[in-house]
């Protein structure tokens, strides 16, 4: 089922996808925005895992790394990496909203660990429901902890059975 995401009440434990986090990131969607600060001032019941904090952490440093070469490849990153100098400028970024991820830690929002269970169940999930690996993983993660909503941009979620999807496109 999907649902639009200003429309979560917080009653029910939300598992917070990736996509959330990056529209956060670079701003560029105002209902991700707005949920992610709603969850700093109330008592909704956020989850997220180490896997989607490694997603958002990556895309967070290959953007700032964008800002330095004229090719983004991972090789490019690496030896941008190298100088130290470098490293600073292009992870400054990161660090800084990793410092916004501690602040949501504080407001309530719990950091789930991927264990191998997971990663063997990902492969059934995205078996059944056509998800790629990590998206299965996360639902994984979801079901480990008995969560049955998720806010992401993904829509790919929604044709999983038995959980809300919480979209800040949907309509």
């Amino acid at each position: 089922m999907l649902k639009n995401l200003r429309d979560f009440d917080g009653n029910s434990p939300v598992f917070i996808d990736a996509t959330i986090f990056l529209h956060h990131a670079f701003d560029i969607n105002p209902v991700s925005v707005e949920f992610l600060n709603r969850i700093e001032i109330s008592n909704i019941k956020a989850f997220t895992s180490a896997l989607v904090l490694e997603e958002v952490s990556y895309k967070i440093m290959m953007q700032s790394a964008s800002n330095y070469l004229e090719r983004v490849t991972v090789q490019h990153v690496k030896k941008l990496l190298e100088n130290p100098k470098n490293r600073g400028k292009v992870l400054s970024p990161l660090i800084g909203y990793m410092d916004y991820i501690d602040r949501l830690q504080e407001a309530g929002m719990n950091i789930i660990d991927l264990k191998g269970a997971d990663l063997k169940q990902a492969a059934h999930h995205a078996k059944e429901s056509g998800l790629i690996t990590a998206d299965a993983a996360h639902l994984s993660v979801m079901f480990r902890k008995s969560i049955r909503h998720i806010a992401t941009e993904d829509s790919d979620f929604a044709a999983v059975p038995n959980i809300t999807v919480w979209s800040p496109s949907a309509k």
